[in-house]
């Protein structure tokens, strides 16, 4: 994402945003690789926002925010790493906010599923075992994911992401989600898929927007 994101930098961007910043890792990778660049990062998660503040540079700053109430910008660019999926609400209205936030020719690049097959059953999977949840599912999971993925990540991390294998996407990028983009003046200008680290993952585009207008939807 940080590579993508310096090959779309709008010339002569001041203001990025990093949208649902996690613990900050994208954000800063960006911040030191364009020391002219300020970059905020927000997160609805207040533990992440915490742990993304350590040892971070003056001109990076982290905010813990929900993106629909949040005032910040405009900026030159927005990028959003496996966020914009999961934002509860009203897709015209987030949508709508994204543009606004952009100036004219502000990059949007964004990181989401697509509508598949594979998501589609992936997303069912996610609502079953949202049903089901307890603290033996809990368990069960973690315990797989160590078992996959334990030697090239840590225990606390593997832990804080059971809680996303409960979490279906709230949208997917389709032709209908383009169409809300384009009617927000966001133009698509690039797309290239993302290599995925699990079968528990879903499947992502990388989907790069081009705000060409001052349009707002009704």
């Amino acid at each position: 994402m940080a590579a993508i994101a310096a090959s779309v930098l709008p010339p002569g961007a001041r203001d990025v945003l990093d949208l649902g910043c996690g613990t900050g890792r994208l954000a800063r990778l960006i911040a030191e690789a364009h020391p002219a660049l300020a970059v905020i990062g927000i997160d609805i998660s207040g533990a992440n926002i915490a742990a993304a503040a350590v040892q971070t540079p003056s001109r990076v700053r982290f905010e813990q925010a929900d993106y629909l109430a949040f005032a910040g910008g405009p900026f030159d660019l927005i990028v959003t790493d496996g966020v914009l999926h999961l934002i509860p609400g009203d897709t015209r209205t987030i949508i709508r906010k994204l543009g606004v936030d952009l100036r004219p020719g502000g990059v949007l690049v964004c990181c989401m599923p697509y509508a598949s097959v594979y998501n589609v059953a992936s997303a069912g999977v996610r609502r079953a075992l949202r049903l089901a949840r307890g603290a033996w599912l809990d368990r069960t999971i973690l315990t797989v994911a160590e078992w996959v993925h334990g030697r090239e990540m840590a225990a606390d991390d593997l832990r804080e992401r059971v809680h996303y294998m409960y979490l279906p996407p709230t949208r997917m990028m389709n032709g209908q989600l383009r169409a809300v983009m384009r009617d927000a003046g966001l133009q698509v200008v690039g797309e290239q898929p993302m290599p995925s680290v699990s079968l528990a993952q879903l499947r992502h585009n990388v989907t790069i927007f081009r705000k060409t207008s001052e349009k707002s939807l009704a």
